[in-house]
């Protein structure tokens, strides 16, 4: 479900990973003169406070977990409330739409998951060029939140 070149928070897959593909890429641009790429790096800030429960619930049903996941997701972030103390005094509760669980482990594979929707349109749109080397096409390595894209 995940593409290999999403290398955050999945077994058996490293940063080093990704390090070594770009590093790869680079050297050999460097030995070949006249051809250039180019390197646009991107951290999502605040990516995992960020990300739209709507949105994700969604995702997780077009990829077809089974019901009893989704239901599970859906019951853990579709009706969670707050109250904020303030000098001692607590606000009324308000709702929370937006962002993963801070320390929940679940909370990074529901981030890459979700995440993973816009990197498969980015990797299937053939107006995104990435960069060639041999057969091999390079568009972008991504490491939970922080991408490289190559153009």
């Amino acid at each position: 479900i995940i593409h290999s070149d999403q290398n955050g928070f999945l077994p058996q897959r490293q940063i080093r990973d990704n390090i070594r593909i770009v590093l790869n890429i680079l050297e050999y641009y460097e030995m070949q003169p006249g051809r250039q790429v180019a390197l646009v790096f991107l951290n999502a800030q605040k990516a995992f406070d960020n990300l739209n429960w709507e949105f994700m619930v969604r995702q997780i049903k077009e990829m077809k977990f089974g019901d009893r996941f989704e239901k599970l997701i859906e019951t853990v972030y579709s009706s969670q409330k707050a109250n904020i103390i303030i000098n001692g005094d607590i606000t009324k509760a308000f709702r929370i739409t937006k962002g993963v669980r801070q320390g929940c482990p679940l909370s990074p594979l529901l981030f890459i998951l979700t995440l993973e929707t816009l990197l498969i349109k980015i990797r299937n749109n053939s107006e995104i060029q990435g960069t060639k080397i041999k057969k091999e096409e390079y568009k972008l390595q991504v490491f939970a939140d922080d991408l490289v894209f190559f153009i």
